[in-house]
């Protein structure tokens, strides 16, 4: 191989690995919304773009309001994702495990309503808003501890991959 070919080989070479470094956007997003929900702490899933809410906003036991700071927190989430044109989300409620599964369910629904409506005051199309109350049923910490109960109670957003 003469020199100048070897020169060109390496040149392509190397833009092939590097573009190999990058991770692909998810299929159906553009690649500056998959960089946004990056940034944003997405992290993408079986079940699209999802960022928890857990350590962000936490719910007391038995209470679905949120404080101005997790109003602040979400509203700020919304504009983000509206100023990519993401416009359809998820949003899971989930409970500790203290209480009855009816109740729990019933309070995730409210917990993930909560969190629906200021992303709806942020600018998001409330019928593109899919709320989802799952109570108890998908712990993400031991609910044996007071720790854990606390990390369990919390509303995750999703934004669907298509």
């Amino acid at each position: 191989m003469t020199r100048r070919c070897l020169s060109a080989w390496l040149l392509s070479m190397t833009a092939v690995v590097a573009g190999c470094a990058t991770p692909p956007p998810a299929a159906g997003l553009k690649k500056t919304q998959a960089e946004l929900l990056r940034q944003q702490g997405f992290e993408l899933t079986d079940e699209g773009w999802t960022l928890e809410l857990a350590g962000k906003i936490l719910f007391a036991s038995d209470f679905d309001k949120l404080d101005p700071h997790g109003e602040q927190v979400v509203r700020r989430i919304g504009t983000a994702l509206l100023s990519v044109q993401i416009e359809r989300v998820i949003v899971e409620g989930h409970t500790d495990a203290v209480g009855t599964v009816g109740y729990n369910e019933r309070l995730a629904l409210r917990r993930a309503g909560a969190v629906a409506r200021v992303l709806a005051l942020a600018g998001l199309d409330a019928a593109q808003i899919d709320v989802r109350g799952f109570g108890a049923d998908k712990p993400v910490a031991d609910n044996a501890s007071p720790q854990g109960r606390s990390e369990n109670r919390r509303v995750a957003i999703i934004v669907p991959v298509p």
